[in-house]
């Protein structure tokens, strides 16, 4: 379902693409989506005991071998898709994660930024409030 219409098609198909290769843990298919020097900003980084974002490919990789040492199971359900312009995308949805300790299931949202057709970078935002107050024109 296409939740904004001003957003560019492909950029709302790439980043589904991504979200399906995440749920897969297909790191091929992530590195073939994404820029170079892609930035990813996550909960599961924090966990990790990480104090900076995941770069580049290897980055990727380490990111998904992060995430395998902190969730047994973890489902993205994006539902949202609003273009905030210049290849900006702000996805409201939910997180359902299951840990060792537990179960999660929460709202969150997510800051995609797509350059010349790849994943140049995404923001993970626990709180969906977060990012409303970022960016303060989204309702």
């Amino acid at each position: 379902m296409r939740d904004d219409p001003a957003m560019p098609v492909a950029d709302e198909s790439l980043i589904r693409k991504a979200y399906a290769a995440f749920a897969d843990r297909d790191l091929d298919r992530l590195v073939a989506l994404s820029d170079e020097s892609i930035e990813v900003s996550t909960v599961t980084g924090l966990l990790a005991g990480r104090t900076e974002p995941y770069r580049g490919f290897e980055g990727l990789a380490k990111y998904l071998e992060d995430l395998a040492g902190q969730w047994k199971r973890l489902e993205l359900q994006p539902q949202n898709f609003q273009s905030l312009g210049g290849g900006r995308c702000l996805v409201f949805g939910r997180v359902r994660a299951w840990h060792e300790r537990g179960f999660l299931d929460s709202q969150n949202a997510w800051l995609w930024t797509i350059r010349d057709g790849k994943v140049a970078s995404v923001r993970v935002y626990a709180d969906p409030g977060d990012a409303r107050r970022a960016f303060t024109d989204i309702p």
